[in-house]
């Protein structure tokens, strides 16, 4: 598994498989290193990028995988639904990290 950078991994998007994860605000102080964490202890064989857009409502994590295999391990632990709201991805999938899902994870969310 390789970690590539947003821009140039994503030109080829038609591809690529999105994985979109939506964070509540004030869940967790890094969420950035929940994701990464999560990333590792799956396990994932094939390339992938992260992007990760916060805003005042949700913290959005947007993740590009090379491989469908890959794309669906994370769906099932996450428990993500098809929802293609970006044009133009092989597939794409939403779904939340919530406090339980950091417990899981192995990260104490904040209190």
């Amino acid at each position: 598994m390789a970690q590539h950078a947003w821009p140039a991994f994503t030109e080829r998007r038609g591809d690529l498989h999105l994985v979109v994860a939506h964070v509540a605000p004030r869940i967790i102080d890094d969420p950035a290193t929940v994701m990464t964490l999560l990333l590792e202890r799956l396990q994932l064989e094939g390339d992938f990028a992260l992007s990760c857009v916060p805003s005042n409502s949700e913290i959005t994590f947007f993740c590009a995988f090379a491989q469908a295999s890959d794309a669906s391990i994370v769906i099932d632990a996450l428990s993500g639904h098809e929802n293609n709201l970006h044009w133009g991805w092989a597939s794409e999938f939403h779904c939340s990290i919530d406090r339980a899902t950091v417990d899981a994870i192995g990260r104490k969310p904040l209190p």
